[in-house]
């Protein structure tokens, strides 16, 4: 029979056209779907961030209200700061509070590759944002980038040097070598005349060993009685019985423990430290540490494994 009028033709047109429109209506459904991930993962990432500006804030909080005299944000050994440029807000954090910024950070994805992640030892590579920082605070023990593109930028100041360098970027920080360094076994001395502590720790948990050297030293000239001189020479013998007491504990745990830790952090009197140093053959990095409290020791693991943030 001739079709006449095209019907046949105009059939395979419609199923034709319904095909499409099947086609058509599955792609719409596929890309409606998509469009609700990248919304969801919008809304995750703004809440990462807010995550993580919130703990930093907490931080800087934490560490105005707990400053010393000297004011919160001062230069120490491990941020010197240049006398003629601005001191940079920053946040001193505790081994815990870190932990709770890293597991935001892990939070923190793309699909781009572009969250930037470096350790370097100093600050010839820092991007451009994080290397005016650097100018107005020196770091000794190198710097930790954390860049998200138009997000955020936080350089860190490591409480242990940075040994190479080493960058990358992903779709996610790379947060590892960060996380060891919070594990390092360190030797640790507080040294002060006629009381100093000496520990050993492998992590921020605790200290496995605890080893407090304490011997009379005279503190002050009193009036009257023995001359200046005779003061100082007194209280110079003192001194030097309580350093050969600290140095015999020191040689001990170095000889017991020197395989094991990887640096020996020295806090306290800069006099006493001279002579110290040289008791143990482990990497020495020197902190200002405050005065060690026998019933808070926890304090001073929290100085030793602390980090210093900039926030960008």
């Amino acid at each position: 029979m001739v079709d006449l009028f095209g019907k046949r033709k105009l059939e395979d047109r419609i199923l034709e056209l319904e095909s499409s429109l099947k086609d058509l209506e599955s792609d719409k459904e596929e890309l409606a779907r998509t469009l609700e991930k990248r919304d969801e993962k919008i809304r995750k990432l703004n809440a990462a961030n807010q995550e993580c500006n919130l703990a930093l804030k907490d931080a800087e909080q934490k560490a105005s209200a707990a400053a010393t005299p000297s004011g919160f944000g001062e230069p120490d050994e491990d941020a010197k700061g240049s006398e003629r440029s601005p001191q940079p807000k920053a946040a001193k954090t505790s081994p815990r509070e870190l932990e709770r910024l890293i597991k935001r950070l892990k939070e923190c994805r793309t699909g781009e590759d572009d969250l930037l992640t470096a350790y370097l030892p100093d600050s010839k590579d820092l991007v451009p944002e994080a290397a005016e920082v650097a100018q107005a605070v020196k770091s000794e023990r190198g710097w930790i980038v954390l860049k998200y593109p138009q997000l955020f930028t936080m350089l860190l100041v490591p409480p242990f040097p940075v040994r190479e360098s080493v960058s990358a970027s992903g779709e996610v920080f790379s947060l590892a070598p960060l996380q060891e360094m919070m594990e390092t076994p360190v030797l640790v001395v507080s040294a002060h005349a006629g009381d100093t502590f000496l520990g050993v720790a492998f992590g921020p948990g605790g200290f496995e060993v605890q080893v407090f050297v304490q011997s009379q030293v005279k503190e002050k000239h009193s009036k009257g009685g023995w001359s200046q001189k005779r003061f100082e020479r007194l209280r110079e013998e003192d001194i030097k019985n309580h350093i050969d007491d600290v140095l015999q504990k020191l040689t001990d745990l170095s000889a017991k423990y020197g395989s094991v830790a990887k640096y020996a952090v020295l806090g306290g009197d800069q006099n006493l430290l001279k002579q110290i140093a040289s008791a143990t053959a482990l990497p020495i990095v020197e902190r200002r540490l405050d005065r060690h409290d026998e019933k808070r020791l926890d304090k001073l693991l929290d100085e030793v494994y602390g980090f210093t943030i900039y926030r960008i």
